[in-house]
C-alpha cells in the first residue's frame, strides 16, 4: 500500500495454514532513504501487524501474533491470493471459498463467496487489474481442470482459461504493465502461458460478449 498518508509504504502477506495471520510490515523510515530499494525489505527496525477482523464488520490492526492468529482461524483460515490497489486490500480464504475485501482507510471488511458456475473448486491467487471494468481474475486449486476466473465490480464471476486436460491447479497470475498479457502457469505440468486478447483490447477493458456464470 502506497498511497497511505502516514508512511510511504507498507506490505502485507498471507500464510496457507488454518490459524497463519495476515501480517502488514511497516518498513523505517530511514529504511527507504539509502537509495537502495533492496533495503526497504531487509533493514531492521520495521514493524509487523496482524489483522484482527472484528464481527460489526470492522478490523484493528494489532502486534499481537496470537490475536492475529486467532482471528485467521475463525474468519478466514488458509489465506492467500492477496493484492493492494487503491487502498482496497483482496484476500481470499481456500477453504471456505471466500474472498475478502478490506476498505484500509475505512477499516472495514466485506466477505463473498467466489462459488460460482464452473469456479466451484479452492481460490488461489489473486490479481486486480485497474480498467473500465476492475476486474479481479483468480487462479483456482483442488484439483484437476482448474481455471481461471475473474469478477467484475457488481460481483458476476466467468472464466477466462479453461483447465481441460491439465490435472493440476493454476498458479502464478501476472499481467504485463499495460495490462494486455496475462501470464499464468499450470503447476503439476511446470507449464508458463502467456494469454492475450484476440479484440487487442487489455484485461480490463469491457467486453459485450463476455459470458457470465448462471446463478
Amino acid at each position: 500500500d502506497d498511497q497511505d498518508p502516514d508512511v510511504e509504504a507498507r506490505f502485507f502477506t498471507t500464510e496457507d495454514s488454518g490459524n497463519g495471520p495476515l501480517v502488514r510490515y511497516t518498513p523505517t523510515t530511514a529504511a527507504f532513504n539509502t537509495g537502495d530499494s533492496y533495503d526497504i525489505l531487509t533493514s531492521s527496525g520495521g514493524t509487523h501487524d496482524y489483522l484482527v477482523l472484528n464481527a460489526d464488520g470492522t478490523f484493528d490492526w494489532n502486534s499481537n501474533e496470537s490475536a492475529g492468529a486467532s482471528s485467521a482461524s475463525t474468519y478466514f483460515p488458509n489465506a492467500e491470493g492477496i493484492d493492494v490497489i487503491n487502498r482496497q486490500l483482496f484476500f481470499i480464504s481456500k477453504v471456505n471459498k471466500e474472498l475478502f475485501e478490506l476498505d484500509l482507510a475505512a477499516k472495514t471488511w466485506i466477505v463473498t463467496s467466489t462459488v460460482s458456475g464452473a469456479f466451484d473448486r479452492q481460490p488461489d491467487q489473486i490479481q486486480k487489474v485497474v480498467g473500465d471494468s476492475e476486474f479481479l481474475y483468480f487462479c483456482e486449486d483442488g484439483g484437476a481442470y482448474s481455471d481461471i476466473h475473474g469478477r467484475n465490480r457488481d460481483g458476476e464471476f466467468f472464466t477466462i482459461v479453461r483447465g481441460d486436460g491439465y490435472g493440476t491447479e493454476t498458479s502464478g497470475l501476472a499481467f504485463s504493465p499495460d495490462n494486455k498479457f496475462m501470464y499464468v502457469a499450470f503447476q503439476g505440468n511446470s507449464n508458463v502461458y502467456a494469454f492475450w486478447r484476440t479484440d487487442g483490447l487489455d484485461f480490463g477493458a469491457v467486453k459485450a460478449d463476455i459470458k457470465y456464470h448462471q446463478v
